[in-house]
């Protein structure tokens, strides 16, 4: 009887580095569509916040974790975006384009602080780095047609 346990435990192990290098892939595969794929050439040279990142408690108990970006204090439009090949739909957030973007109060003579919220599930998939991965994509006021 102790005999079937120990392989029963064992076979459940198996299963879950199995499930776990699964789900590790399928986060690390390209998107199928790149969109955005311009945005790194249109966009001003990014200025990442100082820490670029960090997270905060959320009321459950769980962690939000915000990329920092200082932008033109007239940018009224952002539009986050990944370096092109990340799979950022890994939860129930959708792609970054779909992520909230906040403005901060904290506001220099030229520039304004914002950051993006980046889903906890995409932090924990993609691991080390991930906040290098994360850019914005913004417009000032006097860019936005009519």
């Amino acid at each position: 009887m102790k005999h079937k346990k120990n392989v029963v435990f064992i076979i459940i192990i198996l299963l879950l580095i199995a499930l776990y290098y699964c789900v590790l892939t399928i986060a690390n595969t390209p998107n199928s569509v790149v969109t955005n794929k311009t945005l790194n050439e249109n966009n001003p040279i990014e200025k990442r916040g100082n820490p670029t990142y960090d997270y905060i408690i959320g009321k459950y108990g769980l962690p939000h974790y915000r990329v920092f970006f200082w932008v033109p204090k007239n940018s009224t439009k952002y539009i986050p975006y990944a370096d092109n090949g990340i799979n950022t739909n890994v939860s129930n957030h959708g792609s970054v384009e779909k992520w909230t973007v906040v403005e901060t109060k904290e506001i220099t003579e030229n520039e304004k602080l914002v950051f993006i919220y980046v889903p906890k599930t995409f932090v924990f998939l993609h691991g080390k780095d991930f906040e290098k991965v994360i850019h914005l994509y913004y417009k000032n006021i006097s860019e936005i047609s009519p």
